[in-house]
């Protein structure tokens, strides 16, 4: 076997490797992928979630926040504050998601999900009158996206926040939906 002979069989061998390491990276970088996505998921859910229990958990909170929904001009000066307090957690959790969703860590079908309840938040007059107050403190992007899109959306027509509240109709009026 001459030299140039074993120079090819090498130079077969080397490519055939530089195949199966780039398949292998492929595989890996699907792993991540599929872990960045699974963790962006359990990140979103849980943030939504928490944020549902706590309001469970406080029965008086959650009346307020009903309330404040429903109707934001008549909160006092305390329940403002606290119905406040309470959206501007969903907000930046929604915030966050909507980060997730446009780098493709969160899958569309679930954005998809939590869009519509977060519609159906952002759309009822408390919602309204809380991002006319509270919105510049978001990025710029999120602002632009509740702006000139979510609160353009018609509202499912099986809306009701929570069950609960009322459903504005297209003049901003509360109905019993």
């Amino acid at each position: 076997m001459s030299l140039e002979d074993i120079y090819f069989i090498a130079s077969i061998f080397a490519a055939f490797s530089v195949v199966v390491s780039l398949i292998f990276v492929g595989l890996q970088v699907r792993q991540s992928t599929a872990a960045t996505r699974a963790a962006a998921a359990q990140t979103v859910h849980g943030n939504f979630s928490n944020w549902y229990t706590s309001l469970q958990n406080q029965p008086e909170v959650l009346g307020l926040t009903i309330k404040g929904f429903r109707d934001y001009q008549r909160l006092t000066e305390i329940e403002k504050a606290q119905f406040i307090t309470v959206f501007m957690s969903f907000s930046l959790y929604h915030q966050d998601a909507f980060f997730k969703w446009k780098d493709g860590s969160l899958s569309p079908e679930l954005w998809r999900g939590w869009e519509s309840v977060s519609m159906n938040l952002f759309s009822n007059t408390g919602g309204k009158e809380f991002w006319d107050e509270r919105g510049y403190m978001f990025s710029q992007s999120f602002q632009n996206y509740i702006d000139t899109d979510l609160m353009k959306r018609d509202m499912h027509p099986k809306s009701k926040p929570f069950g609960a509240s009322k459903k504005p109709d297209v003049r901003g009026e509360n109905h019993d939906a």
